[in-house]
């Protein structure tokens, strides 16, 4: 997980630092405390920053990130030079074909349609998990916390959330939805699964 050095300069935001330094770090609602995908783990320098907010500590604590010196970069203010850790995915280059899962314009719609379904989800985690009838298989669900290491990105006005432990098994697959019958389900192409099951669900992969 990549760290990084900053100086801020009095009244300017870590936010506002890190994208004039070329940071690519997410900032899905601007900067307005609506969301989390900026946030930062201090590692040195954290007496340099003003104290965090009532409001900055809950959304913190909406996102599920619990780090000591975890903060939201858009909130974090302050002067001098600090040690940062950012997310997963935090400096990877917004290019689509970039991003370590494909979602489809109708995969995405239908599980941004099934998302609305549970209040306070942040998006939707994507993981691999062991069972299924191949060793492994996938799973889709509301993604209520975000941790430090996760990698999150946005497509199709949906955020997507991949642990660490799954990213190497689904990088470069692609998520699409299948109407079978009145049915939708979720089908993936993946790049690393040396064998699927025919139910579409579970997978394996060649020793490493």
């Amino acid at each position: 997980m990549e760290r990084v050095q900053v100086r801020l300069r009095e009244g300017e935001t870590l936010l506002e630092r890190l994208l004039e330094d070329g940071v690519d770090i997410a900032h899905d609602c601007g900067g307005k405390l609506a969301c989390s995908s900026c946030r930062v783990v201090v590692r040195e320098g954290l007496e340099a920053l003003a104290p965090a907010s009532e409001d900055e500590l809950d959304m913190l604590d909406r996102a599920g990130v619990a780090d000591r010196g975890a903060r939201l970069a858009c909130q974090a203010n302050g002067a001098g030079g600090l040690s940062i850790q950012l997310p997963r995915g935090a400096d990877a280059p917004a290019d689509p074909s970039a991003r370590p899962v494909s979602v489809t314009a109708r995969a995405a719609e239908h599980l941004l349609s099934q998302l609305a379904r549970h209040t306070g989800a942040l998006g939707v985690r994507v993981s691999v998990a062991a069972a299924g009838c191949s060793g492994l298989r996938y799973r889709v669900d509301p993604a209520t916390a975000i941790r430090i290491d996760d990698t999150v990105f946005t497509t199709g006005g949906l955020s997507i959330v991949v642990d660490a432990a799954s990213l190497p098994y689904l990088r470069g697959a692609t998520l699409d939805v299948a109407q079978e019958g009145l049915a939708r389900r979720l089908r993936f192409a993946n790049p690393n699964a040396h064998q699927s099951c025919g139910c579409g669900e579970s997978f394996s992969v060649l020793p490493a």
